[in-house]
């Protein structure tokens, strides 16, 4: 029992949602064409739920003190019916008993549609351009009637008995009435666009590329009997597309022409498709060589696709010089191809052997100066030395016998005693002065020496 409910409350769930799709589900805007006698879709309108922040884009039909009366549609037992969308904007009232609390409200987009109420009577045919309640039905448009009081106008819909018309709507006080007479919602279809200052936002650019493809190669060749520029022009082709893309409220397929910010023409285009050319570019190849020398040149190319935002004016022309701008963003999409040159070594056409290059090298000697270490000078002796005055040369020679005889033995009790410096006596250890090392020893020998030459004596 209990799953059979819950398969109950699963069947009207479905059953809920499949009767709120079709009041939702065809929100394109038709209009009439005379043309073909049949309804085509707006590029430029939509009917769409409300949402409070959209409201300076909706159609308003009417005014009140309280504020503007917008279009809107509900649908009622099966059919889709035109209403008023009232100040506090809660409900569409299509008839003066009946309200909905689900219903579509209708949207100029981005204000890009050029929309006006043309007077209609009912013996008038249907007019090209005028805006139908439902895509399906060919017969039924929006009207609206000049109001005696409350509001500005009373917004009902026109409907066709084969060619004669009925206005049907009601007043502020939900009095419905019918009018032979009234005025009739068209849209005023463009001709042809044209995209101004075109600004590209190189911030936003994005590249693909495909892996290089080897269009020809070159020999680059100087014959002559100096070194030269040797030059040559190479002519390419390649297929080139650019689209601005579709936008919001444009119509497919018109003539747009576009001019760039710096004053640069583009082709003119059918908006929406795609440009397409096949181009022809001239690319320069160059090589410096010296007389009897060539070098073989590959010219490839990338096939790039390159996407870029950009911001432009949007200028609308209509028939009898009409015209509307706005400010629009786009995408640009590009498909190109980006060449270049590969230059090989050059060679000697001789011998086919590499020329070789030439480096020039810059040797740098440093000079190192090192100082010579100061020449030592021995102390001096002092005066009160007795050593060295005993082996002093006397003025008398007489004199010598006397005082070394008489002095001997106080002259070798006097002899200072000389310790050995392991520092001073190493010749040639490391950190050692030759020069320094002789004087010294040549010192320390004289001091050994003069005492035992006195003994002797």
């Amino acid at each position: 029992m209990k799953n059979r409910n819950r398969i109950c409350e699963r069947w009207w769930v479905v059953a809920m949602m499949a009767m709120a799709v079709p009041a939702l589900a065809d929100s394109g805007v038709g209009l009439f064409k005379t043309q073909f006698n049949s309804v085509t879709t707006s590029s430029t309108l939509q009917w769409t739920t409300l949402k409070k922040e959209n409201m300076a884009n909706y159609v308003a039909g009417a005014d009140s003190e309280q504020g503007p009366i917008y279009l809107c549609r509900a649908r009622h037992d099966g059919d889709m019916l035109l209403g008023q969308l009232r100040p506090k904007y809660k409900t569409c009232a299509v008839s003066g008993t009946k309200t909905y609390e689900s219903f579509e409200v209708l949207e100029n987009i981005e204000n890009a549609s050029l929309i006006i109420w043309k007077t209609w009577v009912k013996f008038d045919s249907k007019p090209n351009g005028a805006v139908v309640v439902d895509l399906a039905v060919d017969s039924v448009f929006i009207g609206r009637k000049k109001a005696e009081s409350g509001f500005t106008y009373n917004i009902g819909r026109i409907s066709y008995d084969s060619n004669i018309g009925h206005l049907i709507t009601f007043d502020d006080k939900n009095n419905e009435l019918t009018a032979d007479n009234g005025e009739i919602l068209i849209e005023i279809e463009p001709v042809s666009y044209k995209l101004q200052n075109v600004v590209l936002d190189e911030n936003s650019l994005h590249s693909r590329q495909t892996d290089p493809v080897i269009f020809q190669e070159f020999l680059l060749e100087n014959k002559g009997d100096v070194a030269a520029t040797v030059t040559m022009e190479v002519e390419y082709k390649f297929n080139y597309t650019v689209s601005w893309g579709h936008g919001h409220g444009i119509s497919t397929g018109l003539d747009t022409d576009i001019e760039m910010a710096d004053g640069s023409i583009f082709p003119r285009i059918r908006w929406a498709n795609p440009f397409k050319e096949e181009r022809k570019e001239l690319y320069k190849l160059e090589k410096y060589l010296l007389p009897g020398t060539a070098c073989n040149v590959t010219f490839r190319g990338n096939y790039t696709d390159r996407d870029v935002q950009y911001t432009a004016k949007l200028i609308t022309s209509y028939k009898d010089n009409l015209s509307r701008s706005r400010e629009i963003h786009g995408e640009r999409i590009e498909n190109t191809v980006e060449v270049e040159a590969i230059y090989g070594e050059v060679f000697f056409t001789g011998n086919n052997s590499l020329v070789p290059t030439t480096t020039t090298t810059t040797t740098t000697t440093t000079t190192t100066t090192t100082p010579l270490p100061p020449k030592t000078i021995p102390p001096a002796l002092e005066e009160n030395n007795n050593i060295a005055s005993e082996i002093k040369k006397p003025d008398h020679p007489e004199e010598v016998d006397s005082k070394m005889q008489g002095d001997s033995s106080e002259a070798i009790a006097k002899t200072p005693t000389v310790k050995e410096d392991i520092k001073t006596a190493s010749v040639g250890g490391l950190g050692s002065k030759p020069n320094d090392a002789n004087t010294r020893v040549f010192v320390l020998s004289l001091l050994i020496i003069s005492p035992l030459f006195a003994l002797l004596l």
